[in-house]
């Protein structure tokens, strides 16, 4: 088996969906900014990627494709084996209001957290977003990722998640939103960016002495979910996960 990276833009989807259907492809992963995009071309969504209207993985079956969002399953595990805090009743900020974002409330929910605040730089995607899921027993509030009040709240939450593209190789190695300050020492912070393995943003959570992580974690566990729903076969998460974080080593050296 070969996994390859295929960089498209907006143009190319319509046709590459199309050519997906008739060529010996097992399936695929969606980054952003796709998540959400792909799922008008698609036949048939699960109950998972339906529910947060966002698709990360599509398998290709004879010709049918059909999303899932290994998305969720993946946040979980990785926020299981890293997270100790009591997420009962408790105050989670996510900054970011796209398709992992959207993947990263509907976990947080199920968590039990009893107040969730998304932060935007488009504040009307991210009311979207929290009217999507205002059904669910919890409150769920919106605030402008560059308002004054984004520390304040930062201050009371118990986990703060980053799923912006703020931080990452290749763009500004600053995270301008919050300051090290902003972070509760007895919180934790989950940066979905893996590259760089050390991020801006978990600088500033190594500062305030708070715990902290980065993605890559997340990356493995719904890469072994998007494995079984293509092969049926579950791969070892140990080596998978050793195998990248070398591979980031060796990126990161050159």
């Amino acid at each position: 088996l070969s996994y390859e990276a295929w960089p498209l833009q907006l143009e190319e989807i319509p046709n590459f969906m199309q050519n997906l259907r008739v060529k010996p492809i097992l399936g695929l992963n969606v980054t952003i900014p796709y998540k959400e995009i792909v799922i008008k071309y698609l036949d048939d969504i699960h109950v998972d990627a339906l529910s947060i209207g966002a698709v990360n993985t599509i398998v290709n079956s004879a010709g049918t494709l059909v999303g899932y969002n290994t998305d969720i399953i993946g946040f979980s595990r990785s926020l299981d084996d890293f997270i100790d805090i009591d997420t009962i009743g408790k105050t989670a900020l996510i900054l970011g209001a796209g398709g992992v974002a959207r993947a990263a409330l509907k976990t947080l929910i199920l968590k039990g957290f009893g107040e969730i605040v998304i932060a935007n730089r488009t504040e009307e995607r991210a009311k979207k977003m929290a009217i999507e899921f205002s059904q669910n027993n919890v409150k769920i509030n919106t605030i402008d990722i560059k308002d004054h009040d984004l520390a304040s709240i930062s201050k009371k939450s118990s986990l703060i998640v980053n799923c912006t593209s703020v931080g990452m190789h290749g763009s500004d190695q600053s995270f301008a939103y919050l300051e090290y300050s902003d972070i509760p020492k007895d919180s934790f912070v989950y940066d979905m960016i893996y590259n760089p393995s050390y991020t801006p943003l978990m600088q500033l959570a190594d500062l305030a002495g708070a715990k902290f992580s980065n993605g890559l974690s997340m990356l493995i566990n719904q890469g072994v979910e998007s494995f079984k729903l293509w092969t049926g076969q579950e791969p070892d998460f140990d080596i998978m996960f050793e195998s990248a974080q070398n591979q980031m080593i060796k990126n990161q050296n050159q």
